[in-house]
């Protein structure tokens, strides 16, 4: 009989803590535990967003380089057939030149620039959730629930 109680206790206490997260306005009034879980799933809501974006910055800056790596190798092929004396073969290494030094301002500037950047707040973030996040024994019933209905503000 008292494994009836036991369990009536429990059911009552699993009903209650249904309703508390069932509602927007309960969710409010959670443990502060139910705060952290939050943040820490935002948190790595916001590391899995920053490495794709991460990723593409990185992909479009190899390919920078590599066209820049082959304007490179083309300029080294063509150098000693260029023949100083006639014009058109002059302007044809001219403009390989200045697609070469093109594709150089493009690997440093902007997409230089994006892929740097994009790291820095991919980073950030890392060590934030580390810092916050990592390790921590959170109640698993609460993760998953928090994690049915989350609600992150959109990153900046």
């Amino acid at each position: 009989m008292a494994w009836v109680i036991g369990f009536g206790r429990a059911a009552i206490l699993a009903l209650s803590f249904g309703a508390l997260f069932g509602s927007g306005v309960a969710r409010a009034q959670a443990p502060p535990e139910a705060a952290e879980i939050n943040a820490c799933l935002c948190l790595q809501q916001a590391v899995a967003t920053l490495s794709s974006e991460m990723t593409t910055k990185r992909q479009a800056l190899d390919g920078a380089e590599r066209q820049l790596a082959d304007l490179d190798a083309q300029l080294a092929r063509e150098r000693p057939t260029v023949n100083v004396n006639n014009a058109d073969s002059v302007a044809r290494y001219k403009v390989l030149l200045e697609r070469r030094d093109a594709a150089y301002r493009q690997s440093i500037g902007p997409v230089h620039a994006d892929a740097t950047q994009s790291a820095s707040r991919y980073n950030a973030r890392v060590n934030e959730y580390n810092t916050r996040c990592a390790n921590r024994p959170f109640n698993p019933f609460m993760v998953a629930e928090i994690q049915a209905h989350l609600m992150c503000l959109p990153l900046q």
